[in-house]
């Protein structure tokens, strides 16, 4: 059974049905009868102690079926083990239970579990669906309550985990960041499928990014955000009122918004675009290269002095101590912004400002080590976002064949550290980079993956998508209290971390910018997430044959 479970789990086509357990609140407190055995205070107490661990002792009833699973109830959620499983899987918090203090359970069949807590019963039923089905689902929901004027963003809730029940769409300083991701994401889709439905909301949105760039008036320089005028930012720093008086916009930009416009143009150009919308991104994609180039590779806003993290010049990057941080990470990002430019125009400038960024200044070298990984309390798992939205396009477009090794070492050094953390999104570009060593027309898809699988982890990828949770309610999950998470640190902003990625279900992350090790987070289930970060890696996968 086990085996077959696991077929279904990591190895099945992408178009095949699979199993993913769903809850269902019951009004009703009574329990079923088990088709298993139910297990006596002895027996639980002896899994206690038996591997693999169980999360949580104390374990209140339980109960193994036939085919030899075992589920069992703790103070701390209910729990799943199948034979030959190196975990137990945990289920708790909100996102599955009313209450993780497991009273009582039955299951009436393999394909449905009923749970009793303290706050009600809940019902645990199988789903069967295909992965598409299970995205299509993930984007209407995005598609009814997380547009904003064409902004992807996040939502706050009237009611824990209920948006039909009203709900706000707040501005945030990483607006076009998170926007570029669904544009590229429906991008992809288009690419992959031909639904124009995707390429409409892909060119919406996509549009939004134009705006922000057009709302400034500083050729090349994009705002963070903007809101209308009614909602008043007057006594707001950095907030400046746009120029038909009709919004506001937010300044002081920082690179990372950045080089998500530079992908989302690049994603859109290749997988979406026509001739028509190519005519109208090629001048934007100029004014964004050019103000970096003509600013001394400075972001320059409405003050006339750089941003505060718009910075991607040599003399702060190689002689500032106080951007040491910043030197291999912003190095990798110009590199990658100027062959955008340079691709998506034709214009030879940009190959040539290249060209001196690398041979007086040393770029591509700085950008080898662009992923800092020691010590942990300094890691930045942002910053593996953005490198990995940067290697995307530079790793397609590269020819130069010295270049090439250059920044394929880079991106190998990089995988190496974020390998353990399971991101089908930095698995797929990983990918990309050595199918581009093999397909050489980037305006067009590839005809096969070209990559063996077991190279970039898809496995790992298939089961992420299966478990990834549908419902992106930011529930409050506390894993610290678990005793299999292994030794635990503090991560750079004091939380703590386990040493290992826990399955992406038994923890909380809304956006790849997170951290995969922390162990507690989440605010009662009072925002939610967009959901684009599992559409992109998804319809990228699906745009490069990576998960065919």
């Amino acid at each position: 059974m086990h085996a077959i479970l696991l077929g279904l789990t990591v190895l099945a086509a992408v178009g095949e049905r699979f199993p993913e357990w769903m809850p269902e609140p019951r009004a009703d407190t009574a329990l079923p009868a088990s088709i298993g055995r139910t297990l006596s205070a002895e027996e639980l107490k002896a899994l206690e102690s038996a591997q693999p661990l169980t999360p949580f002792t104390g374990l209140s009833c339980g109960v193994r079926l036939p085919d030899g699973s075992i589920w069992v109830g703790s103070p701390g959620g209910l729990m799943h083990l199948v034979p030959g499983a190196p975990h137990w899987r945990l289920f708790h918090s909100r996102r599955w239970l009313p209450d993780d203090r497991v009273l009582a359970l039955a299951a009436p069949s393999n394909e449905q579990l009923w749970v009793r807590t303290p706050a009600g019963t809940v019902r645990l039923v199988r789903r069967w669906w295909t992965l598409e089905e299970k995205m299509a689902e993930i984007h209407a929901r995005l598609r009814k309550y997380h547009l904003r004027e064409g902004f992807c963003c996040e939502i706050v809730l009237k009611q824990p985990g209920q948006p039909e029940a009203g709900y706000t769409q707040p501005d945030n300083d990483n607006d076009g960041l998170w926007t570029a991701l669904y544009v590229a994401a429906e991008a992809f889709r288009f690419g992959a499928t031909g639904a124009e439905d995707a390429r409409r909301n892909a060119w919406q949105s996509l549009q939004t990014l134009m705006a922000l760039e057009a709302i400034t008036g500083i050729p090349g320089f994009a705002a963070r955000s903007f809101v209308p005028i009614d909602i008043d930012k007057s006594g707001d720093r950095n907030w400046y009122r746009s120029a038909d008086g009709k919004r506001w916009w937010k300044d002081d930009t920082s690179s990372d918004e950045v080089v998500g416009h530079f992908f989302a143009y690049f994603v859109y150009w290749v997988a979406a675009a026509t001739e028509a919308q190519k005519q109208q991104i090629r001048p934007v994609v100029a004014r964004l290269a050019d103000h970096i180039i003509d600013h001394g590779y400075y972001y320059v806003g409405p003050t006339g002095k750089p941003t505060t993290w718009g910075v991607w010049a040599p003399e702060k990057l190689n002689r500032d101590p106080r951007r040491l941080g910043d030197r291999g990470l912003n190095s990798l990002e110009v590199l990658s912004h100027l062959k955008v430019a340079e691709f998506i125009t034709g214009n030879p400038r940009y190959a040539r400002a290249a060209g001196e960024l690398i041979d007086r200044h040393g770029y591509a070298a700085n950008a080898v080590w662009q992923k800092i990984e020691w010590p942990l309390n300094v890691v930045n798992h942002s910053d593996d976002e953005l490198a990995f939205l940067a290697y995307y396009p530079l790793l397609w477009l590269e020819r130069n064949p010295e270049l090439r090794t250059i920044y394929l070492w880079s991106l190998e050094r990089s995988w190496h550290y974020e390998r353990p953390e399971g991101s089908p999104l930095f698995n797929f570009i990983y990918a990309t980079a050595h199918q581009a060593s093999q397909w050489r027309e980037p305006g067009q898809r590839p005809p096969r993956g070209l990559v063996p699988a077991e190279r970039y982890d898809r496995e790992v990828c298939l089961e992420w998508f299966r478990r990834v949770p549908a419902d992106t309610t930011a529930w409050t999950i506390a894993n610290s209290r678990r005793r299999d998470v292994g030794p635990t640190t503090r991560n750079r902003f004091g939380q703590l971390c386990g040493s290992r990625v826990l399955p992406i279900d038994e923890r909380l992350m809304l956006r790849w910018n997170a951290d995969p090790y922390q162990l507690d987070n989440g605010n009662g289930g009072f925002t939610r997430g967009d959901g684009a970060f599992i559409l992109l890696p998804y319809w990228l996968g699906r745009y490069h044959r990576l998960l065919e």
